[in-house]
């Protein structure tokens, strides 16, 4: 047999070894928020190249991921947008330990390009008429919206009650982030309000964005944790020691994320 034959042979064994053995390890579920969809796809297979576990994601709005686990669906770890939802899932002795800080994110209102033009500044949100979407409030930002709404009434030119005002405009309240991102993009809502994160370069050619007034910049951090029946408790552990190491930050940072730790 040739060098290059050798070579070759060696080169089949070890990733039919390689295969194998991510294949004979237990695989990791992680229920995620929604806005971490593309950072946690993109970091996954690096997390698998290192572990040899195999990753499956549920993404969803934090409130249904927290009420999955609370009827015992089988997964392995929770990441949450906002630190509510975790407490409900530790208030449940459901959390296998304390939960860890995992990155942070901000708010942009999102208008359709091809819209009404309804809505060229914040202020627009409180205008009658106006179709606004959000997530609903039990959503984390659905609740960061109504906050920083609400953290505006009166203040800085705006109105007393700005926040009931926008909400009298409220025509669909999103089950997650992403539902709210697509409505704005199908033209479906004059305004919508998603994470920074969500304004991909796919979303970003049928939208434009509009920042908050700093007076309501409000920052979500997201926590994650391992839970407490997690049929793969190795695994977990070891999802998020990646992806709080420098490596699986870098996949949160490249999405858009800041890094929890300031």
């Amino acid at each position: 047999m040739t060098r290059t034959r050798c070579l070759l042979a060696l080169a089949l064994l070890l990733s039919a070894g390689s295969s194998s053995f991510a294949a004979d390890r237990p695989g990791v579920v992680v229920l995620a928020a929604a806005s971490l969809r593309e950072a946690f796809e993109a970091a996954a297979p690096a997390f698998t190249a290192r572990s040899g576990m195999k990753v499956t994601f549920s993404f969803g709005g934090s409130d249904t991921l927290a009420a999955q686990i609370e009827q015992g669906v089988p997964a392995d770890v929770f990441a949450s947008a906002n630190d509510v939802q975790m407490q409900r899932v530790a208030a449940a002795k459901l959390l296998a330990s304390a939960p860890r800080a995992l990155a942070r994110n901000h708010l942009v209102v999102v208008v359709p390009k091809r819209g009404s033009g309804a809505v060229a500044r914040f202020a627009d949100l409180a205008k009658p008429g106006v179709r606004v979407v959000l997530a609903a409030a039990t959503v984390p930002v659905g609740r960061y919206s109504r906050t920083a709404f609400g953290d505006l009434d009166g203040r800085d030119g705006f109105p007393a009650g700005f926040a009931a005002l926008v909400e009298r405009n409220v025509v669909s309240n999103e089950l997650d982030v992403k539902a709210v991102a697509t409505k704005i993009s199908l033209g479906e809502g004059d305004a919508g309000v998603v994470y920074a994160t969500d304004v991909t370069p796919a979303l970003a050619r049928d939208v434009t964005t509009i920042a908050f007034p700093q007076a309501a910049a409000v920052e979500a951090i997201y926590p994650i944790a391992p839970l407490r029946d997690a049929p793969n408790a190795a695994g977990a552990r070891a999802f998020i020691d990646f992806i709080l190491s420098p490596t699986g930050q870098a996949y949160l940072k490249a999405r858009g994320f800041s890094s929890p730790f300031g």
